[in-house]
């Protein structure tokens, strides 16, 4: 059987309904905190368990029979010393719960990624690649094009796509691919041992998002790289908290230095055929 956890959310949710294509629906089962959420899923058959990572105690119900459990790791707003208290209360209870194979997802380009926000992923990564029975890692860009599509929206507003972004390249892939491989992966066999970086088959910048902007506007928006002072003046006075400054001005850090860079590749060999372009998966996450 396999375990879904956070299967409310929208990865996880996402992940079940391409499972649901390609195994029975009496194969799966979700780990969710609030089960009446999941009532739809139920209805299709699926079973539908109660299992926090808050509460360890409820974990060894909902993962009762399995074989393959995903280890959810989608929760990117959580304080790093929390999430990684709450996997491995997870990681603990699956191989209690005797699973054979722990698929996790992870950060992406983590090898290379110095936000502070990932700081707890690596330690995760190591209690999964150090345990008993097979597993694998995979390293998602989601959220992503979320986070670049907030350029673009903000360049429509101003008329200007203003960023510290300097000449930085990314790979953003869409959520709902990188969800597809995920259910791939936890279908299929031959995956053990392994660790996918999972991003966009090509690299951006921010003067393709200003050029997107343009397209979506019908007129010219250029792309201004900014000091990160002055786009902290900015965008606090456009209404953005104070307090999620620094983590955004540490995100266009980590661009600046090279991370999530490189295309892998990866994300296209799992879905069996070309994952769809960057700039097209920001356009969707901007709801053009």
């Amino acid at each position: 059987m396999i375990i879904v956890t956070g299967a409310n959310g929208e990865f996880g949710r996402s992940v079940v309904e391409h499972l649901l294509a390609a195994v029975p629906a009496g194969e799966l089962a979700v780990s969710v905190r609030d089960p009446a959420k999941a009532a739809p899923l139920a209805e299709r058959g699926v079973r539908v368990r109660r299992g926090d990572f808050d509460h360890p105690e409820t974990l060894a119900d909902a993962f009762a029979g399995a074989g393959t459990i995903l280890i959810n790791g989608t929760n990117y707003g959580t304080a790093p010393a929390v999430r990684a208290a709450q996997q491995a209360s997870a990681i603990r209870a699956a191989k209690s719960a005797g699973a054979t194979r722990l698929v996790l997802t992870s950060w992406a380009d983590l090898d290379t990624c110095a936000l502070p926000a990932a700081s707890d992923r690596p330690g995760t990564e190591k209690l999964v690649t150090g345990s008993s029975g097979a597993w694998t890692i995979l390293r998602l860009t989601y959220g992503l094009p979320a986070a670049l599509a907030r350029d673009v929206r903000s360049a429509l507003s101003t008329g200007v796509l203003a960023a510290p972004a300097a000449g930085a390249r990314v790979t953003p892939a869409t959520t709902g691919e990188l969800a597809e491989a995920t259910a791939n992966v936890l279908a299929e066999p031959g995956h053990d041992g392994r660790t996918y970086e999972l991003n966009g088959p090509d690299a951006i910048g921010w003067a393709d998002l200003a050029a997107l902007a343009s397209e979506l506007a019908g007129k010219d928006i250029p792309y201004r790289d900014v000091p990160e002072e002055e786009f902290r003046a900015g965008v606090v006075a456009a209404g953005f908290p104070p307090a999620a400054v620094d983590p955004l001005l540490d995100l266009y850090a980590a661009f600046r230095a090279g991370w999530t860079a490189t295309p892998s590749g990866e994300l296209s060999r799992l879905l069996r055929r070309p994952a769809t372009p960057s700039l097209d998966a920001v356009r969707q996450a901007a709801g053009r």
